[in-house]
């Protein structure tokens, strides 16, 4: 069985002062799909089916969140502890992430969940490794934000050629200094969501200190041609970064919003 992990990062909509929509009324989320190996990690490879998902049950306090945790990977000797990898990299590297100017100061981050996964893409066993932020980091736009299916999309690009080798997330809101006169981004904004975005990446390169310890990074992969039994056994690894000037939108999270209605009778 070829493994890899899953990072489901996710928040709500609560700005420091506004309050509106109520919290937890709307969640917003992103996943990033990782490689996990215990030596060198190829630009295009197999996952690797040498590595065991090994029951672990803890817990720690950290200082801005809290980690649990279900499993841990082994093989051979050498162990990957996904507390301590959420603690040291991923953890840092979205706090720093949610400073972007292109995310609106309403946006809450709230969670990073890392799921071992098998060939379907779906956790394995129902493992997950969580850190709870305690601390309270938003988003550095500001204004009022744009409608909450509105977004800045971040492209991924690898060496893999095709729809294959390409990925992208929806970031969160942005608000509306984000926007200039032409109702585009502001050069300023796409720049540092750019920057944020290369930097969350790089942030969550782990590489052990031998080298046949663990081994993490952030890739592309799946679901693969219609039929494929194995769609997500392959990966190419995220080397570039792109971001347009114009605001996406996610259709799916548009019915999920909430939305009051005014009306009136007609007379003619």
């Amino acid at each position: 069985m070829r493994k890899h992990m899953k990072l489901m990062v996710q928040g709500t909509y609560a700005g420091p002062g506004s309050g509106t929509p109520p919290e937890n009324l709307e969640v917003w989320a992103f996943n990033i799909r990782q490689a996990l190996v215990f030596g060198t990690v190829s630009d295009l490879a197999d996952f690797p089916d040498t590595w065991d998902v090994v029951p672990e049950f803890a817990s720690a306090t950290e200082t801005h969140w809290t980690t649990t945790t279900t499993w841990k990977a082994t093989q051979s000797t050498h162990t990957f502890e996904p507390m301590d990898y959420l603690t040291d990299y991923v953890c840092p590297s979205l706090v720093v992430f949610m400073g972007s100017t292109g995310i609106s100061n309403i946006v809450k981050l709230s969670s990073a969940s890392l799921y071992p996964c098998d060939e379907t893409g779906n956790s394995i066993g129902g493992n997950v490794a969580t850190a709870s932020f305690t601390t309270g980091y938003y988003g550095a736009g500001s204004g009022h934000p744009l409608p909450l299916e509105n977004s800045i999309v971040t492209s991924w690009g690898t060496d893999r050629l095709g729809r294959r080798g390409r990925g992208r997330i929806f970031g969160p809101v942005p608000g509306v200094s984000a926007i200039n006169v032409d109702g585009l981004l502001e050069s300023t904004v796409v720049a540092d969501v750019l920057a944020k975005s290369v930097g969350l990446i790089e942030g969550m390169a782990f590489s052990g200190l031998t080298g046949d310890d663990a081994h993490v990074k952030s890739v592309v992969t799946g679901p693969g041609p219609v039929g494929n039994p194995h769609p997500y056994g392959d990966y190419a690894v995220i080397n570039k970064a792109r971001v347009g000037q114009v605001v996406d939108t996610q259709r799916r999270r548009r019915n999920k919003e909430p939305e009051a209605y005014v009306s009136s009778a007609v007379s003619q």
